[in-house]
């Protein structure tokens, strides 16, 4: 509200009513930025250095700066609930659009319970007691996978789990690695890799079952477990058949030959895909169409670059003979595997861009914000970084300024 007298500014009254709605406005959207933030956690490394320090044996040398851009959307907070909504709607249709590349006469449902299943991480000790023997066999081949961390979190009793558990000193002090013994941060329990997928029956010890979370006496725990009967059978039959594996000579070798063989056509597949979903996102072209069916009109880039692949590519043509022939249902070329193959590279693209920016001994960090077409705000986030010093044949100095662009 102004005054007659021309006055600029609100009066007190009138910003006393506005304060309630801004900090109303505040209050939503508070923690916003957090969803685009990964929290790391700390390791104990001995080797803490600043990002402004700097090497004066380095001084006269000339550098590499290098410009990486991250955008940042806006989030719209008076539309929280709408927005996911349509987001919940969008994947559902997302998801049902994986079937639309067959032909009509196929079973819609059973094709959605194929392409929607969520296919379990056989690396992960809490999806051990469900596993199939097929699963269990390349668990078994390719064997536990370790999380790189040194320390699990604290306990009621004030302990956690080490990572030189991983290890035993023998009585010659010769250091041996316990291959068998899986750490589990998300449950803070550890697990013997050996006994929990081969176990006949019921096994003594939480190692074997539910795991161990009890750090005071861990290390008796491990001792008693790994000198036991049940964990020497175990990790006897896990070693041999793993020697069998890569020697090829199991009871099946003829089908294990067989199922290398379409693991190979699988990977040659997928990476086919991906070239595509690559040269799609560097290009900025629309990846489908009004039509999400195999050599009809409109169907989009996607498809049609698959099509123009199976009249030169041996595999993609095999692949596409399978789809048509009603011989796989897993097909692997709807939207939902399409985003997928965008995150994931995405995320290695981020990943190797803090790696680079990590390393660089300087930094700085920009920010700045303009609307787009559709009149929303964006932020990008530009981090300008030094690179490793370089010299030329001629010990002449060069200099080389790079941009990159990666949206978050």
């Amino acid at each position: 509200m102004h005054s007659s007298s021309g006055r600029k500014y609100d009066s007190g009254a009138f910003k006393c009513k506005k304060k309630p709605k801004l900090e109303e406005d505040a209050q939503i959207q508070r923690g916003a930025l957090d969803k685009y933030v990964v929290i790391v956690p700390q390791t104990n490394s001995g080797n803490h250095t600043s990002d402004g320090n700097i090497d004066d044996g380095h001084d006269d040398n000339a550098v590499e700066v290098e410009v990486v851009t991250a955008e940042i959307h806006e989030v719209d907070h008076g539309h929280g609930d709408n927005a996911q909504e349509d987001e919940v709607a969008a994947t559902e249709i997302d998801e049902g659009n994986d079937v639309n590349i067959l032909d009509e006469d196929h079973d819609p449902n059973i094709l959605d319970d194929m392409n929607n299943s969520v296919q379990p991480d056989i690396f992960d000790p809490r999806n051990w007691d469900g596993l199939d023997p097929k699963k269990i066999d390349i668990l078994l081949q390719k064997g536990p996978k370790r999380e790189d961390i040194e320390y699990g979190p604290y306990d009621k009793f004030s302990r956690r789990f080490s990572a030189l558990s991983l290890s035993r000193i023998l009585s010659n002090e010769e250091k041996f690695d316990r291959e068998w013994l899986v750490y589990n941060n998300g449950l803070d329990k550890a697990f013997c890799f050996c006994c929990k997928l081969l176990k006949r029956g019921h096994v003594i010890g939480q190692l074997a079952n539910e795991g161990l979370s009890d750090w005071i006496h861990h290390g008796a725990r491990i001792k008693e477990h790994e000198s036991s009967r049940e964990h020497i059978t175990n990790m006897t039959a896990w070693y041999d058949f793993r020697l069998r594996m890569q020697k090829n000579e199991t009871i099946d070798k003829v089908a294990q030959r067989e199922l290398e063989k379409e693991k190979e056509h699988w990977r040659k597949v997928l990476l086919r895909i991906l070239l595509i979903v690559k040269f799609l996102a560097e290009h900025n072209i629309a990846f489908r169409g009004s039509n999400s069916k195999l050599y009809q009109e409109s169907n989009g880039n996607f498809l049609g670059l698959v099509e123009l692949l199976a009249e030169f590519d041996p595999v993609i043509k095999e692949h596409v003979d399978r789809i048509t022939n009603d011989k796989i249902l897993d097909h692997y070329l709807g939207p939902s595997i399409q985003n997928e193959l965008i995150n994931m590279l995405a995320i290695a693209i981020r990943s190797r861009i803090i790696e680079k920016v990590k390393e660089a001994k300087y930094f700085s960090v920009i920010l700045d914000c303009t609307p787009d077409a559709s009149h929303q705000e964006q932020m990008p986030l530009i981090i300008i970084s030094i690179e490793k010093l370089a010299f030329q044949k001629h010990w002449k100095l060069q200099k080389k300024l790079h941009m990159r662009w990666i949206f978050i």
